[in-house]
């Protein structure tokens, strides 16, 4: 069913991605024939002007506004799903780091052993500090659900690279196999694996 601007922008402003105030400037600064007449509109609007990502105005624009938040971290975007959970793109609150939240699903969260599996990922995580392996930050939980903090790597993964440009080159394989090699090695010197 399509949102007026006023439901929208309610849902918006109770998703805690953009306050009131910072709403209300946004839509005064707007030419008064150019101001959007729905919320759909208004959705691609804030989108377009990079006030909202997709991801945040689907999640409103379909009720979960409230999904948005994690603790003290503001939703971005989904970057990948598996069988425990997904993971996400998120900023801080207060520090405005962004970075990747690992988080379980509430099925995953129903299971005892999943918790304490994940809960082994998250001190496993913890002990590994090196270039070639993503830094985990931290770990928390909130509305009912675990999650890992960690570093937010930007750009494509091998697989996307490949699907992009073709097949590597002979040197561009070896070295992405080094720096994988020397991320393994240092989780077995830590004994991980």
């Amino acid at each position: 069913m399509p949102l007026t601007v006023e439901q929208f922008t309610q849902r918006l402003t109770s998703s805690g991605v953009m306050s009131d105030d910072e709403l209300r400037d946004w839509i005064a600064a707007a030419p008064i024939e150019k101001r959007p007449n729905d919320g759909e509109a208004l959705a691609r609007e804030l989108v377009k002007q990079k006030k909202l990502t997709k991801f945040q105005a689907e999640q409103i624009y379909a009720g979960k506004e409230k999904s948005l938040t994690l603790g003290n971290y503001l939703l971005l975007d989904k970057l990948g799903q598996g069988g425990m959970g997904m993971v996400l793109k998120a900023r801080h609150k207060r520090m405005a780091r962004v970075v990747a939240l690992k988080v379980m699903s509430p099925a995953a969260v129903k299971s005892a052993d999943a918790v304490k599996r994940f809960h082994r990922e998250v001190q496993t995580a913890a002990k590994l500090t090196h270039p070639n392996i993503v830094t985990a930050f931290d770990a928390d939980e909130a509305k009912g659900t675990h999650f890992l903090v960690m570093e937010y790597v930007e750009g494509d993964d091998l697989s996307q690279l490949v699907k992009k440009h073709g097949p590597l080159s002979v040197e561009q394989a070896i070295e992405c196999i080094i720096q994988a090699a020397r991320g393994l090695t240092h989780a077995h010197a830590e004994g991980v694996i």
